[in-house]
């Protein structure tokens, strides 16, 4: 039979320490004051790539940047069909930075107008924010 002073040491002390050891992140610490917020800004959110012919690959940079005050997590990319692949350069920005959402559409099997939005979900203050890519494609 256990005595309380095991139990103590066994479960009550590495709880203590457990609690007392708290996750110190630069950002949670730089970033803590309760005014900040993070805001996705596209500095260009629509593209017309013109009239091109169907099989050709049409490939934009969408340039985006952190106004706000705190940093910018980019948590999910969402293209609007499986046409499109995207990249994203950098997926946290700090207050200021600038980064590059990379869209790619693939004409083959498409024909006339097309339009191609691709959503960034972010932690900023309007949570999704899209792009579009418009293309004309001709047989």
């Amino acid at each position: 039979m256990r005595t309380i002073k095991s139990y103590i040491f066994l479960f009550v002390i590495p709880f203590t320490i457990l609690l007392s050891c708290k996750n110190h992140s630069v950002t949670e610490e730089k970033y803590s004051d309760p005014d900040a917020f993070a805001e996705l800004t596209y500095l260009e959110d629509f593209f017309d790539a013109g009239t091109i012919q169907s099989g050709e690959v049409v490939r934009h940079n969408f340039s985006f940047k952190n106004t706000g005050t705190k940093p910018l997590v980019v948590k999910d990319i969402i293209p609007s069909c499986g046409c499109t692949q995207v990249d994203v350069k950098q997926r946290v920005l700090k207050p200021g930075e600038v980064s590059s959402l990379v869209v790619v559409f693939d004409s083959k099997g498409w024909f006339g107008s097309q339009y191609k939005t691709v959503t960034l979900r972010t932690n900023g203050i309007i949570r999704e924010k899209s792009v579009t890519l418009k293309v004309n494609v001709v047989p």
